[in-house]
């Protein structure tokens, strides 16, 4: 589920950036190949958010590789493009700043604060990413709308709800733990580790010292840390 939210967030950004493209005739046609294509500032900037997007969405959500994977590939596409373009560098680092203040208020929730904060930074760092060149299209203000109305929603309503869901599951999975079996990996004397479950866990024991290779249950958790006794 949190894989194909993903996918339908950043298809919708997409879809949302590209209609004003097509709505103000771009020829596709004219496109001899995505080399040369993202070497258009509307394309690269358009590369370049959801490039941002993925790796928002691997940081707050591990584990979902396809983040990481449409992240960075876009960003290289994205970074391609823009050597060949005007890029006012000034521009450019508000946009990156935009993302990290999102990033910051997924892990460390300031209530929207930091949101705010990074919406006003990519709205003022789109403005500024490209130099007026008239070897160059123009950067799309309708293009720069769409990407900052989306990112407003990804930010606001989409991501939290993934990142609340994650929360969830980590919690259910823990307290699945309680009365597992596993076998210690390390001495616990009285802290080490355990493996249960086909994974490796902080471990303490609750009578003393227990040797490697025993075999051990789960009686309680505290925090990530569980604590055990040996199976008599």
């Amino acid at each position: 589920m949190k894989k194909l939210l993903l996918i339908a967030a950043i298809f919708l950004s997409l879809g949302l950036a590209v209609a004003p493209l097509f709505a103000n005739g771009t020829d596709t046609n004219t496109l001899k190949g995505l080399l040369d294509g993202v070497k258009d500032p509307n394309i690269a900037y358009l590369l370049f958010v959801i490039g941002l997007y993925g790796i928002i969405f691997e940081i707050a959500t591990p584990g979902v590789s396809i983040g990481g994977i449409i992240g960075v590939g876009s960003l290289a596409l994205a970074f391609y493009g823009m050597n060949a373009l005007p890029v006012n560098y000034t521009g450019l680092i508000l946009m990156i700043l935009s993302f990290v203040l999102f990033i910051l208020d997924v892990k460390a929730p300031t209530h929207g604060v930091l949101t705010v904060g990074g919406i006003l930074a990519l709205t003022i760092g789109s403005l500024m990413l490209f130099k007026a060149d008239p070897q160059f299209t123009k950067l799309s203000k309708a293009l720069i709308a769409a990407m900052v109305i989306s990112t407003t929603g990804l930010m606001v309503f989409v991501l939290p709800l993934i990142v609340k869901a994650q929360k969830r599951r980590a919690s259910s999975g823990l307290e699945s733990l309680v009365d597992a079996v596993g076998e210690t990996k390390t001495d616990l004397a009285p802290k080490g580790m355990v493996h249960i479950k086909g994974e490796d866990w902080y471990a303490e024991s609750l009578e003393g010292t227990i040797k490697a290779g025993e075999k051990v249950k789960v009686e309680s958790l505290d925090g990530l840390v569980v604590k055990v006794r040996k199976v008599r």
